[in-house]
C-alpha cells in the first residue's frame, strides 16, 4: 500500500492547481497516512480527481487483506527423511517364533519370572503400554502388520458356582480361615459360614466364615468359552476368582447376621497365545496403537497343548498350603504350537511357539496369581498367596480405602460390580501386555526370533 499512498501524498499539489482552501491540504495529508484520511478524501474530492482512486484502493486494501490471507493456504506435507548412514530408520519390532530360555531362575527363565511378576504387581486402576516403536522424527506411520503375542479373556461365571450356607460353623469346617491366628479367635468361631463349590471344576471348593474373603485358583478347564475350539488349543493359562460383597458384619451371640445378605462373585481369567493385528503411528512423539487379537491354530482344535497341575490353595487352623504348580507328566509338553496369519499380505506365513516354554509361562501365571485373602471385618487380615492375590484383593477391594485399612468394625456400603469387572480386566491386560513386551524387548539368552519393520521417518515440509 505504501506506493498508493505515496501517489495520494503527490496528487495533492495537482488539487492546488487552482484556489482550494487550506483545510483541504489537511484532508490530502491524512489520507495519505491512513484509511480514515481517505475516506474523508473521497467525500471531499467526489471522483473528480485522480486522488479518489488512491482512496478507494487504501479503502479496500484494509477489507482484502484477510481475504486474501484466507484464500492462501499453506498445506503441510509429511516428507520422508532422506536417507544416509547418519539417518537412523524408524522401526518396530515383531516376533515371528516365541522360546523362552529355561535354568536360569530354578524351573522358569529369567523372562518370564520378570515380566510375569510385573504384570502381576502392576496397579489395576491402569494399564501397561505396548513397547513404543523407534521414531526419530516423532512422526511416523506402519502399514498393519502381525506379530505373537499373549491375549487374554475374562467372563462373568457367578451364575455357575454354588454357594451354601454353614451354619454356627466353626474352625475345623473352615478352609481360609486359620483362627490360631487371630487376634481374637473367638469373634468367627461359632458363626455362619459359606461353602462355595465349583461343580464343573472337579469338585473343588472353599468354605469361608462370614469375612470378607478372596480366593483364586487354577481353572481346569474354561466355563465361559467352552464352544471356542481354537482358544482351548491355543490355552497357556488361567485362573478364577471368587470374593464375597458384603454389608456390615454384625457379630451378636453366637452367629454373625449382616445388614444385607451376603453376594458371591466370580471370574475366569484365560490366557492364550494370539496373533496381534497391530496399527501404529506416532504423532508429535505420542505412540499410539490399536491391537486386535486373533487365534486360528494350525492344530486339532480343541485339543490342549498345554498341560499343568497346581495344588489348590488352602488355610486352616494352625496352617497354610500355597499353590503350587508343576508340569504335567503324562503330557510331552514338547514341539510347537502354530498360529496362521490371517492378513492379505500374510497369507500362507505360520507364526510358532515352544510348547515347552508356553507350558512354563501357564504355570508362571497359574501359580503366581492362586491365593487366598481374607478379613474378618475388625483388625485381622490373611494372605496366603502369591505375586497376584494382593492386586486381585485391592481391584475388588481396594477402591474403598476403608477395606484395604487397619482398625475397628467396619461400615462398608454397596460394592460397584462394574468397577471390580474393569479393575479384573485390567489385571488380565496388563499381565499379556507384559509378556508381549517381554517377547520383543533385547535380553540375554534370547531364544525369540525377531524381524524388525522399517517405516520412512516424516517431518512436516510446509510449501505452498
Amino acid at each position: 500500500m505504501s506506493p498508493v499512498m505515496e501517489c495520494i501524498s503527490q496528487w495533492k499539489w495537482n488539487w492546488f492547481g487552482i484556489e482550494r482552501p487550506v483545510t483541504d491540504f489537511g484532508v490530502f495529508d491524512k489520507a495519505s497516512r491512513g484509511v480514515l484520511g481517505s475516506v474523508f478524501l473521497l467525500k471531499l474530492v467526489k471522483w473528480r480527481h485522480m486522488a479518489a482512486i488512491g482512496a478507494a484502493i487504501s479503502i479496500l486494501g484494509i477489507v482484502t487483506t484477510p481475504v486474501t490471507q484466507l484464500l492462501i493456504q499453506y498445506p503441510s506435507r509429511l516428507v520422508a527423511v532422506p536417507s544416509g548412514p547418519d539417518t537412523a530408520n524408524a522401526t518396530i519390532p515383531v516376533v515371528r517364533h516365541y522360546r523362552s530360555h529355561v535354568g536360569l531362575a530354578g524351573p522358569r527363565s529369567l523372562d518370564i519370572s520378570s515380566y510375569v511378576s510385573a504384570g502381576l504387581v502392576h496397579p489395576s486402576e491402569s494399564l501397561i503400554k505396548e513397547v513404543a516403536p523407534t521414531c526419530p522424527s516423532g512422526t511416523c506411520k506402519w502399514a498393519e502388520f502381525e506379530s505373537l503375542a499373549l491375549c487374554s479373556k475374562i467372563a462373568n461365571i457367578t451364575d455357575r458356582i454354588r454357594v451354601e450356607q454353614v451354619p454356627y460353623s466353626t474352625s475345623r469346617d473352615w478352609t481360609t480361615w486359620d483362627d490360631t491366628l487371630d487376634t481374637n479367635p473367638l469373634r468367627l468361631n461359632g458363626t455362619l459360614a459359606f461353602n462355595v463349590s465349583f461343580p464343573e471344576q472337579g469338585g473343588e471348593y472353599f468354605v469361608a466364615p462370614v469375612s470378607y474373603t478372596l480366593y483364586s485358583s487354577r481353572l481346569l478347564r474354561t466355563i465361559a468359552f467352552a464352544d471356542d475350539k481354537a482358544l482351548a488349543a491355543a490355552w497357556v493359562g488361567g485362573y478364577k476368582v471368587v470374593w464375597s460383597n458384603a454389608g456390615n458384619v454384625t457379630y451378636s451371640g453366637g452367629n454373625s447376621t449382616t445388614s444385607e445378605p451376603w453376594k458371591w462373585q466370580a471370574y475366569e481369567m484365560v490366557y492364550y497365545a494370539c496373533l496381534n493385528k497391530y496399527s501404529v503411528r506416532v504423532e508429535n512423539g505420542t505412540a499410539e496403537t490399536v491391537a486386535v487379537p486373533s487365534h486360528d491354530v494350525v492344530a486339532p482344535l480343541g485339543q490342549r497343548v498345554v498341560a499343568i497341575n497346581c495344588t489348590t490353595p488352602k488355610l486352616v487352623s494352625g496352617g497354610a498350603q500355597k499353590t503350587t504348580c508343576s508340569q504335567s507328566a503324562r503330557d510331552p509338553n514338547q514341539g510347537v504350537l502354530t498360529l496362521r496369519g490371517s492378513l492379505p499380505s500374510n497369507q500362507g506365513v505360520n507364526y510358532t511357539a515352544d510348547i515347552r516354554s508356553l507350558t512354563l509361562l501357564g504355570q508362571a501365571i497359574t501359580q503366581d496369581s492362586s491365593g487366598i485373602w481374607a478379613w474378618d471385618g475388625g483388625d485381622f487380615k490373611i494372605l496366603v498367596g502369591n505375586i497376584a492375590t494382593p492386586t486381585l484383593a485391592d481391584a475388588v477391594y481396594g477402591y474403598k480405602s476403608e477395606m484395604m485399612g487397619d482398625g475397628g468394625n467396619r461400615q462398608v456400603g454397596d460394592f460397584d460390580p462394574e468397577i471390580q469387572r474393569q479393575r479384573l480386566q485390567n489385571i488380565a491386560i496388563n499381565l499379556a501386555v507384559s509378556i508381549t513386551n517381554g517377547y520383543v524387548l533385547p535380553r540375554m539368552f534370547s531364544g525369540v526370533w525377531i524381524a524388525v519393520i522399517d517405516s520412512t521417518s516424516q517431518y512436516p515440509n510446509h510449501r505452498l
